[in-house]
């Protein structure tokens, strides 16, 4: 118990860490820009070659013109992909537009963090492996315990429900944002690697820099950290499962 008040003394939200947009260009921009140095630097030996040739042997014009010709075809191919590439990209949906269909669903996302409102808090947890013992520790926002218990000890995911009720002092806790913490243990009492899920209804989508972001109760979490999507709560509360 001691182990998990102490990592539940900073709750953690990975969701917010090192979000950043990586702006690349496009393969058609790359050919085009190789194409643009390459005819440069064939323009260039050309005209070097035709000041410096001999009268009595002049250069093959016709060899040139096939290469112009070539690289006129290149060109005109470059285009035709950067276009294919602009209009996939219109039929792309946008980051808003797939935070629109996250609005109102239930959601499992990387995370700790579960809101009690009402008189129920969803959390989620997993194992890589069956746990002979899991103990559930669930703190407030300033690492406060206000419950503790035993989980399911099943591989994969479990889900948590919890009431609100604190055993420690008989009352119920207010609503708000409140944290799961997990240890779990095999046969032998070795760690078992479990992960943790911050679960709720998406209340709200936005972009920022690029990145989508939903509001999960009263956590924000990145779009790309979301592991399960559903229509409804698969727990009541105060059940465990």
């Amino acid at each position: 118990m001691d182990e998990l008040l102490n990592a539940s003394a900073q709750p953690t939200n990975p969701a917010l860490n090192n979000i950043r947009q990586e702006t690349n260009p496009s393969k058609a921009e790359v050919g085009q820009q190789k194409l643009s140095d390459d005819f440069d630097n064939f323009m260039l030996l050309l005209t070097t070659q035709l000041k410096n040739q001999d009268p009595t042997e002049p250069l093959d014009v016709n060899q040139f013109t096939n290469q112009l010709v070539a690289f006129t075809g290149v060109e005109q191919q470059l285009a035709t992909n950067a276009n294919l590439e602009k209009l996939i990209s219109m039929q792309e949906e946008s980051p808003i537009e797939k935070g629109l269909g996250y609005i109102g669903k239930v959601v499992d996302a990387e995370g700790n963090a579960g809101l009690l409102q009402n008189g129920r808090a969803s959390f989620a947890y997993s194992l890589d492996m069956p746990a002979e013992k899991v103990d559930v520790l669930i703190t407030d926002a300033s690492g406060r315990a206000v419950f503790s218990g035993n989980g399911t000890t099943f591989a994969g995911k479990n889900l948590v429900g919890w009431d609100g009720s604190n055993p420690y002092t008989g009352e119920t806790e207010p609503n708000g944002l409140y944290f799961i913490n997990v240890k779990a243990r095999n046969a032998l009492g070795e760690k078992v690697e479990t992960k943790t899920y911050t679960t709720g209804t998406v209340t709200a989508a936005e972009v920022e820099d690029g990145e989508l972001l939903l509001t999960v109760g009263g956590s924000i979490v990145k779009a790309s950290a979301v592991e399960a999507v559903r229509q409804k709560p698969e727990i009541a509360a105060g059940e465990e499962s």
